[in-house]
């Protein structure tokens, strides 16, 4: 297992997350507004972005499971709280937006509940690896270097979703 290196320090996500804060204010201004933080990556976005949107906001929580299975993958989804989007502007929060897959998923699923609009916010953005046409309406960190991130909530094996910032993990 390789060593976790600093790449992005706290203090650069905290100011791009109130940014991103901002946009979304301004962009549902007035209007009900609900976060889904994907369990369990989103939760440090989700908990700082929730602080960085003024008035009022709810936030939902969902698990997500993805199981390789002969004919294909198999997803997973359930409530870690009770979902209600009818009518509201929801946001679904990923950390970071690889395949597609996932969220394509969340949006397929999410919009059955008849939201005024279903969009989605990622951490990070790895369009270069998706797999479905999609595109995160925000992106907090633009140019991320390649490899495998930890910290700030994401973990790999258990470990390091508690460091402050975001590092790469040398040696993987």
């Amino acid at each position: 297992m390789g060593r976790p290196r600093e790449i992005i320090a706290p203090e650069v996500i905290a100011t791009h997350i109130a940014a991103t804060g901002h946009r979304i204010a301004t962009d549902y201004a007035g209007s009900e507004l609900v976060l889904v933080g994907i369990l369990k990556g989103a939760t440090m976005l989700l908990a700082d972005l929730l602080r960085a949107i003024p008035g009022p906001v709810r936030f939902e929580l969902v698990n997500v499971t993805r199981q390789a299975e002969s004919r294909g993958e198999a997803i997973e989804l359930s409530f870690a709280t009770n979902v209600h989007l009818e009518g509201a502007h929801a946001l679904i929060l990923k950390d970071i937006c690889h395949s597609g897959v996932t969220e394509n998923y969340l949006l397929t699923q999410l919009s059955q509940q008849r939201p005024a609009s279903l969009e989605i916010a990622a951490l990070v953005n790895r369009p270069l690896h998706r797999h479905v046409a999609l595109e995160p309406k925000y992106v907090v960190l633009e140019k991320v270097p390649e490899g495998r991130l930890v910290g700030y909530g994401m973990e790999y094996q258990g470990r390091w979703g508690n460091l402050p910032g975001i590092s790469l993990l040398e040696g993987e």
